[in-house]
């Protein structure tokens, strides 16, 4: 099924026009679907909102059905099927969904239900309207995209900005899905988290300490995409402050706090400043959960790889063979954590010229990755590139071409083709052509790597300027360099 274009609502205090319009668009689809089956998402992040809506639809629609998937339902479907009521309802509203999605994870058993159940919806024999929230989306689009393109209609209810008693119910969403925020959408969310800070106050109180931590680092990361460097360094040093005040300069957040500075100066090629800080954060960690726990692994691998920036690679590598024996200790030799280990030593081993070392430990990663998460995950995308890079330094280009191709093709399926991660795949797929001489195949790849850089992180930004010289040398090799 084709999806319809959007409708958007705005909560006002009464009905526009334009309001009216929408609504009625959406009750069109109920009348339309009765007594069929379709299928429907309504993306909408206000949950007063959301309850406002499903009441005013539901009076509207006599025998509309609500409900709500719980926590630990394994199988939405089944969880449905087993609460519907007699008679048969005439449409059907699912929500809560997010309840179930670990925010963050790239393990989401409940999606890859959804997407195996797909055609089993059909059963039900009524409207389906799935509520979600917007993160709720994105995972569905990742993790579950046969699911998601069976939808034949997609709603986005927005209301007014929701009080901080209700914003504190979210997640910290992750680095990925900040970082997946469309580019002309990340200054509305700047804004609403800048205004949140300045609601809770500085210091805020210890009840909302744990969140207001959460939005700045957020907002930093997000400050950072807009190539707001100092900004974003201000609000880290904040977030140092309010967690070695609020929690004590020997606790795990006050070692958070000192990592996520860290990596900005690290990003900014401050790395002299940068090392004590995760150097101190390390051995917070360790003196709070001992030499062999997860989280001194995590601190071990950040120090591991500031110290192969700076080239003291002889120093890196037994930190990151440590972290690499406490995770397999921990969670067993294959666990994705294992894996992440894995590459990044494989990395090392590459860089000092030890390919037949780096390339089983890649091999490894990638099989375990494969069997944790499928094969068309992202996190296979990053052990597939890899891989591939390390073929294209041994001169196997044949074998290097088809796991590149592989990597890009995952990383649009999971992120769009305007993200920052598929400008990556398409910069080295466009470098691998050139090394095979198919320069005219390589210049529109690297102009689009170009293009998704620029418009997500400014012309400023490091990855933005290295992509241009790449195509300045890749035109200059056409005779073209005055294109550049």
């Amino acid at each position: 099924m084709s999806a319809e274009p959007s409708f958007t609502l705005r909560e006002e205090p009464a009905d526009t026009e334009q309001q009216s319009g929408d609504l009625a668009a959406f009750r069109r689809m109920l009348q339309v679907s009765a007594g069929t089956f379709s299928f429907s998402f309504a993306v909408c992040d206000d949950r007063a909102l959301r309850d406002r809506l499903i009441q005013r639809f539901s009076a509207g629609h006599p025998g509309i059905f609500v409900v709500s998937i719980p926590t630990d339902a394994e199988s939405p479907l089944s969880f449905v099927e087993a609460q519907l009521p007699s008679p048969a309802p005439s449409a059907i509203f699912v929500c809560d969904l997010e309840a179930s999605l670990p925010f963050g994870s790239t393990d989401q058993p409940t999606l890859r239900a959804l997407n195996i159940s797909r055609e089993g919806w059909q059963r039900l024999r009524c409207p389906i309207v799935f509520w979600l929230a917007e993160y709720a989306m994105v995972l569905l689009q990742r993790h579950a995209n046969d699911f998601y393109r069976y939808r034949s209609h997609q709603f986005q209810f927005t209301g007014s900005t929701a009080p901080l008693g209700q914003v504190i119910k979210e997640s910290f969403p992750g680095q990925a899905m900040i970082d997946a925020l469309p580019y002309d959408q990340k200054p509305f969310r700047i804004a609403e988290l800048e205004r949140r800070l300045r609601e809770v106050g500085d210091p805020p109180p210890a009840e909302l300490l744990p969140h207001a931590l959460n939005w700045i680092y957020e907002l930093a990361r997000l400050q950072q995409h807009a190539s707001r460097w100092k900004e974003s360094e201000s609000w880290h040093n904040k977030a140092l402050v309010w967690a070695e005040n609020g929690y004590g300069k020997e606790s795990h957040e006050a070692s958070i706090a000192l990592n996520n500075l860290a990596q900005l100066l690290q990003d900014t090629n401050r790395l002299a400043e940068a090392e004590p800080l995760m150097r101190c954060g390390l051995e917070i960690d360790e003196a709070s959960y001992g030499k062999d726990h997860p989280k001194v692994a995590i601190a071990l691998n950040n120090l591991a790889q500031l110290l192969h920036d700076t080239n003291r690679l002889a120093e890196a590598e037994p930190l990151m063979r440590r972290a690499l024996a406490i995770d397999e200790a921990s969670y067993g030799k294959d666990h994705p954590d294992v894996a992440i280990d894995l590459n990044n030593l494989a990395q090392l081993l590459q860089a000092t010229n030890r390919l037949a070392e780096a390339e089983p430990l890649m091999r490894r990663a990638l099989e375990i990755d494969e069997a944790s998460y499928g094969k068309d995950h992202p996190a296979v995308a990053r052990d597939l590139n890899n891989l591939a890079l390390l073929l294209q330094a041994t001169n196997r280009l044949t074998e290097a071409e088809p796991l590149m191709r592989r990597a890009w093709e995952i990383d649009e399926t999971s992120y769009g083709k305007e993200h920052p991660k598929v400008a990556i795949r398409l910069n080295n797929f466009a470098q691998l052509l050139q090394a095979t001489n198919r320069l005219a195949e390589a210049e529109p790849l690297m102009r689009r790597a170009l293009g998704i850089f620029a418009a997500s992180y400014g012309p400023e930004h490091p990855s933005t300027q290295t992509v241009q010289g790449n195509l300045d040398v890749l035109l200059a090799a056409q005779g073209k360099a005055e294109e550049g």
